[in-house]
C-alpha cells in the first residue's frame, strides 16, 4: 500500500538549496526525506535544541533549589552560632582541660547523631517547604506547546513567490 504523499513547492535561497543537496547527497538520502524529517522536528518540538533545553530549564530550577536550601542552612548554622556564643559562659582556667574531654566526647556524640540522621534518610530540609519542579511529562507538554505556537517572525516580502 502506497502513502498518500503531497506535493510542496517552497521557495528557499539558492545557498540554502545548495547545502540541502550537498547534505542529502553526503548522506545518501532524498531531498524530500531530510526536508520532511526537518520539518516534523520542528513542528513537533522533537530537535535536539528543544530537547537540550527543557534539560536546562529543568537543571535551572534544580540549582535555584539547591541554592536556596544552602543559604537556609547558612541561615540555621549562623543562628546557632549566635545562639552557642550568647548561652554559653566562659571556661575559668583550671576548668579547662575537663571542658576539652567533655567537648571531645559531646563533639563524637554530635556526629553519631549525625551519621544516624543521614543514615535514616531523613533530613532537617526535607521538614521545609519545596517548590516543586515539573517532572518530564510536565515539561514535555509544555515544549508542545510552544512548538505548536504561530511561528514567530514572518519571511521578508518578496521571498515567498520566485
Amino acid at each position: 500500500m502506497r502513502r498518500e504523499v503531497v506535493r510542496l513547492q517552497p521557495y528557499v535561497d539558492r545557498e540554502l538549496a545548495k547545502q540541502l543537496a550537498a547534505y542529502s547527497a553526503a548522506m545518501g538520502l532524498t531531498t524530500s526525506s531530510v526536508v520532511q524529517a526537518a520539518l516534523r522536528q520542528y513542528l513537533h518540538g522533537t530537535s535536539d535544541m528543544a530537547l537540550i533545553m527543557r534539560r536546562l530549564n529543568r537543571l535551572g530550577r534544580a540549582w535555584n533549589r539547591t541554592q536556596r536550601d544552602l543559604e537556609i542552612q547558612m541561615e540555621a548554622f549562623g543562628l546557632w552560632v549566635k545562639l552557642w556564643f550568647a548561652h554559653t559562659p566562659r571556661v575559668p582556667d583550671d576548668a579547662k582541660d575537663f571542658a576539652r574531654r567533655t567537648a571531645e566526647s559531646r563533639f563524637a556524640q554530635f556526629q553519631q547523631h549525625l551519621v544516624e540522621q543521614l543514615q535514616g534518610g531523613h533530613r532537617f530540609i526535607d521538614d521545609l517547604p519545596r517548590e516543586e519542579i515539573a517532572d518530564e511529562a510536565e515539561l514535555s507538554k509544555v515544549a508542545s506547546e510552544a512548538s505548536s505556537a504561530p511561528p514567530r517572525a514572518k519571511p521578508p516580502s518578496g521571498t515567498d513567490e520566485p
